[in-house]
This record gives structure tokens, C-alpha cells and sequence, in this order.
């Protein structure tokens, strides 16, 4: 017996099970590592359309994020495309569902103590809506939005998918907001937004000092010493995506700054803004839903066509792309368009 085992045997404990014991379970736990497979972008994509079969919509965007994740730069893998189009269904749902689940707690509510509807004060007005629209928060719930319909601050809005709305601030006109596809934000006050999900067009026909709009992360203020247009959307990291359409723009983040002129994008993320980029209007203009789904085109459509044919004017190339989302602060997602999409 070694010295060492004698002093085992003193202290009462046997010098061997506490070895054999360790040593066996770090052995299972390395056999166990290697036999464990690497999982393939069609498993996680499977994954992720079971769970948003069974309503599990957190969890289903997870996964088909992951799975995007794993085809960023394949962009010719046919799955993609599916990928992409199953992650829009799934943020769709994950409105409605929280509407619903919303909307149910209310109803059980008694003594809410919800405003009535002629008391609702006139901050903000429609301007123009179809689909599915709700409003909540502060006065009695609207389940049906109409035309010259006023909405006061504080309200917060849900568009349904297949659905769209435009509102107008009405007191000075600071600004109009649009929005399409399965959209949820707050009219917090006539220069403040809060952007919950989806994607929106803002608007100003008058010179603003400033317009504070919020996503989940980033606080945004913007401003113009001239009437301007642009187009935000809440991105998957909390930020904000900008793209100027029409006027010279100041945005502002944490204390950081950027400006924007019309075709250029940037990211908007909760620490400062990522690199600049530009992107063609002429595509925007026929391919985008804020611009195209609404019965009356937007009031600064004529001048943001000629804006487009400036900006072909002065450049050569087309950038037959659209941007999608962010990854990271140098790198966006990019989808190269079709020519039938054009």
C-alpha cells in the first residue's frame, strides 16, 4: 500500500471508487458526443414546420430561423425559398395568436375601466384600410376600422394578414403612417411610435423637428428640415431597417448619428447603425406592398417616381436585389431578384 492509499484508508474513504467512477462517466459522455448527430437544414426545417403544426409559434420561428441561418449563403438551395415563405406564415400567426390571447383575457376582465368610444379623442385619423384592422388600449375596443375614423393616442393597432391601414397624425399633420401584412404598433403621441412587428411606410409633408420611433431594442429619432418618405421594419434582432425614399433624413441612436438620402438604407440596431447601402427605387416602387396594395397610391408617389429616374439617371447599374434582414453589423440578407420581378 503507497503512502497516498494509506492516507485514503485514515480518512476512511477507498482510493479507488472515487476514481473508477469519474473516470467511467467521462468516458460515456465522449462516446455519447461523438455519436451525437449533426443535425441537417432539412431536419431543422421539419422540426420547425411540426411545432407550427401543433401551435407552437415561438418555437417554430426558432427553428426556421435556425434553418435560415444554415442557408444564408446558399442562396440557390431550393428550400430557401420555402424557408422564407413558411418564417412569414409563422410572424403572421404569432400576431394573430397574441391578439387572440389578448383579446380573450379583456373579455374575461370585468371593470376594465375602458374609455367609450365617444370619448375617444381625435389624435389620429384613417386615411384609408382594408382587411382586418383592430384597435386596443384606453377606450373600448374597435373590431372594425372605417374611413375618417379617429383614433387617439395610445391606442395600439393590430393589422390582421391580408390586411392593410393608413393614418394620418390630424392635429398638425406631423406625419402619416401606412402599413400591410400582419403589423402590430402603438400611437404613443403625434411624434412618438412604437413599432411591435411588420413593416411601414412614414411620411411627412411638413418640416418636423422630430419623430421618435421605437422598435423591441432601438429607440430611433428621425428629422428634416424638408417634407420626407421612407420605409422602417422591425427586424428579427430588435432593430430597425431604414430605407430613405424621398428628403435628406437625421436619425440619431444611443447617442450615435447617421443620415440618409433617397435610395440609401441602413440598419438601425440597439448600439449605433450598421454600414450604409443603396437599393433601387424603381424596384421599391412596383414590388412593394406598402406602396402597391392600397386602393390610392401614396401623396408623395408622383415625386418619388421622379426621384427614381434621378437616381437611374445617376448611376449606371442596377441593383437587382432586395435586402432582407440583418446579420450582424457589416452584413445583410440579400436576395437577388428574377427578371420577371422587375
Amino acid at each position: 500500500m503507497t503512502r497516498l492509499e494509506s492516507l485514503f484508508c485514515l480518512a476512511g474513504v477507498s482510493p479507488i471508487k472515487p476514481l473508477k467512477i469519474p473516470l467511467l462517466l467521462l468516458l460515456l459522455a465522449h462516446a455519447a458526443v461523438r455519436a451525437s448527430p449533426v443535425e441537417s437544414v432539412e431536419e431543422v426545417y421539419r422540426y420547425g414546420m411540426q411545432l407550427l403544426e401543433e401551435e407552437e409559434y415561438d418555437g417554430a420561428l426558432f427553428e426556421l430561423n435556425k434553418a435560415m441561418g444554415m442557408l444564408k449563403h446558399k442562396y440557390s438551395n431550393p428550400l430557401r425559398a420555402e424557408v422564407e415563405k413558411q418564417i412569414r406564415i409563422t410572424q403572421g400567426k404569432i400576431v394573430v395568436s397574441r391578439y387572440a390571447r389578448k383579446d380573450k383575457a379583456e373579455k374575461k376582465e370585468e371593470g376594465s375601466g375602458l374609455l367609450p368610444l365617444n370619448k375617444e379623442a381625435e389624435d389620429f385619423r384613417v386615411q384609408q384600410v382594408f382587411g382586418k384592422v383592430l384597435a386596443r388600449n384606453l377606450w373600448e375596443n374597435r373590431d372594425t376600422l372605417s374611413i375618417n375614423m379617429p383614433l387617439g393616442k395610445g391606442r395600439t393597432v393590430t393589422v390582421m394578414p391580408r390586411a392593410g391601414i393608413e393614418i394620418e397624425e390630424s392635429r398638425s399633420r406631423a406625419f402619416s403612417l401606412r402599413c400591410v401584412q400582419a403589423a402590430s404598433f402603438t400611437l404613443v403621441g403625434p411624434s412618438q411610435l412604437q413599432l411591435h412587428s411588420g413593416s411601414y411606410a412614414i411620411s411627412s409633408q411638413t418640416a418636423v423637428t422630430s419623430l421618435r420611433v421605437s422598435s423591441t431594442l432601438t429607440d430611433l429619432t428621425l428629422s428634416s428640415d424638408h417634407p420626407y418618405a421612407l420605409m422602417a421594419g422591425v427586424t428579427t434582432n430588435g432593430g430597425m431597417k431604414v430605407i430613405c425614399l424621398l428628403g435628406k433624413i437625421a436619425l440619431s441612436v444611443d447617442g450615435k448619428s447617421e443620415n440618409l438620402m433617397p435610395g440609401e438604407l441602413v440598419f438601425a440596431l440597439p448600439d449605433g447603425f450598421s454600414r450604409k447601402m443603396n437599393v433601387e427605387l424603381s424596384t421599391l416602387i412596383v414590388t412593394s406592398n406598402l406602396l402597391t396594395d392600397f386602393p390610392a397610391p401614396p401623396v408623395y408617389h408622383a415625386k418619388l417616381r421622379q426621384q427614381a429616374m434621378l437616381q437611374a439617371m445617376r448611376t449606371k447599374k442596377k441593383f437587382r436585389t432586395v435586402v432582407g434582414d440583418v446579420k450582424g453589423r457589416e452584413n445583410f440578407e440579400l436576395k437577388i431578384l428574377e427578371e420577371g420581378n422587375l
